[in-house]
């Protein structure tokens, strides 16, 4: 008899703010910092750099939940980037000039972000509704392949408005997809 390649998902890794985050919308538990309060308008913000394991799953989906202060514009995005890394040490080894750690990705400038998101792994796309808070708008926005142990997201408010003001609902998060064989 032949064996089957079935998948199953492993154990989510969970960026969002120590201070606010809730489950309760997700159902997601928290892993990993991510503070994405008040984001404004072209500027980006990243997460703590994560390490996947030495063994990990090879592919991941990325799903999202984000609250937009004021009603967006329908069909605008929130871009969501990740910077891979083969070194556990924050400040060392990232793409598109990440520091891996919770912090204004570019240090807060809309054209360093413009120009150095493009050397990171996305974008992936949250294509937005007419809905501000309190809607928070989820959704799975992709899958991707692991290309190094060390990961830190990287999102970019292309939305023409500013996020919420604290960070209850806001994540990302990465499912491992694992084959198994049986």
């Amino acid at each position: 008899m032949a064996n089957e390649v079935l998948e199953k998902l492993g154990t989510p890794v969970v960026w969002a703010d120590t201070t606010d985050y809730s489950s309760t919308g997700s159902g997601y538990t928290r892993t990993a910092q991510l503070d994405l309060t008040s984001l404004a308008n072209t500027l980006g913000r990243e997460g703590a750099k994560v390490d996947l394991g030495a063994t990990r799953a090879a592919k991941y989906s990325i799903h999202v939940g984000m609250e937009i202060d004021v009603a967006p514009t329908a069909g605008t995005v929130v871009e969501v980037y990740f910077s891979w890394s083969a070194s556990a040490t924050a400040a060392t080894g990232n793409d598109g000039g990440a520091t891996g750690s919770d912090a204004s990705y570019m240090s807060g400038d809309a054209t360093n972000t413009s120009e150095f998101k493009k050397q990171l792994d996305g974008p992936y796309l949250l294509v937005l509704t007419a809905d501000a808070a309190p809607t928070v708008q989820r959704q799975m926005i992709g899958t991707l392949r692991a290309l190094q142990r060390y990961v830190s997201p990287v999102v970019v408010n292309s939305a023409g408005q500013a996020f919420e003001g604290d960070a209850v609902e806001m994540y990302v998060a990465l499912v491992p997809i694992i084959d198994e064989i049986q």
